[in-house]
């Protein structure tokens, strides 16, 4: 889902960059956009949609140029599938 280069940016400069270079050769920049909030979102205690949110407007503003609802439909996506491995996990 998420590539190792990816996971490796040290700033949102440089995850900015990345995405505004046309993403990666298997990912595309909302992909990679997606890939950045939902990074950011799990790191908190109850990770929600308006996290994502947050997390791509940032991005936003430091220039990142990608299709904002379709970044935002790809981190749901991936956010609401851990929540719910975890909560499959814990025997809920």
């Amino acid at each position: 889902m998420i590539p190792d280069d990816f996971k490796q940016t040290r700033s949102i400069e440089e995850a900015v960059q990345i995405i505004d270079n046309g993403g990666t050769e298997s990912q595309s920049p909302e992909e990679l956009a997606a890939s950045f909030a939902y990074l950011a979102a799990i790191k908190k205690d109850s990770p929600d949609k308006e996290d994502l949110q947050m997390e791509l407007r940032a991005l936003m503003e430091e220039g990142a140029m990608f299709d904002y609802p379709l970044a935002l439909e790809y981190a749901e996506s991936w956010l609401i599938d851990a929540l719910n491995k975890a909560t499959a996990s814990q025997g809920l």
